[in-house]
């Protein structure tokens, strides 16, 4: 359980906006969260019913995908087809190079960049494998493709699974 304190009396609402926010994030990562005020935080931990009781509404995920999702700031934006939208967002799939049709910023391999729909909404955010000079080059292709025209390095996916997190 995470336990948020109100503070002083008379913080005004963009303060508690914060909490309410930051007990947003933690209830959708599968945390429970307590607001209430610093002196009354004892009894929370011991349950006693003082503050504001948040119950958790998603899954707990781990919190690499938590830093990816809420503390990182993307160097770009890679564009996605409808079908590698369907794959990475409903089967949880990686996102493989024939399903991105573009991309904008600067970015290196290593560096977070959300994935767009056609419409430009990110729908995830993942740690790309490719600098942003090279993803003109592997719009569109399949891997095999990558694989023999660049040599085996560019066999990989844009952005594993594993390294990505739906928004």
């Amino acid at each position: 359980m995470s336990i948020g304190t109100a503070g002083a009396a008379g913080v005004g609402t963009g303060g508690m906006q914060t909490k309410v926010e930051a007990a947003r994030i933690a209830t959708g990562a599968g945390i429970p969260v307590v607001l209430t005020a610093a002196d009354r935080a004892a009894d929370a931990l011991e349950g006693r019913p003082v503050g504001t009781l948040f119950h958790a509404t998603g899954r707990r995920r781990p919190t690499r995908l938590l830093w990816l999702a809420h503390a990182t700031e993307p160097k770009g934006c890679l564009y996605l087809d409808p079908g590698a939208v369907r794959a990475v967002v409903e089967r949880r799939a990686s996102l493989l190079a024939a399903g991105v049709t573009g991309a904008t910023g600067t970015f290196v391999a290593g560096d977070p960049v959300d994935l767009c729909g056609p419409d430009g909404t990110a729908v995830a955010r993942g740690l790309v494998n490719f600098d942003a000079e090279e993803v003109p080059h592997l719009v569109g292709r399949s891997s095999h493709e990558l694989k023999r025209e660049l040599g085996s390095g560019y066999e990989r996916e844009v952005v594993h699974r594993d390294d990505l997190v739906l928004l």
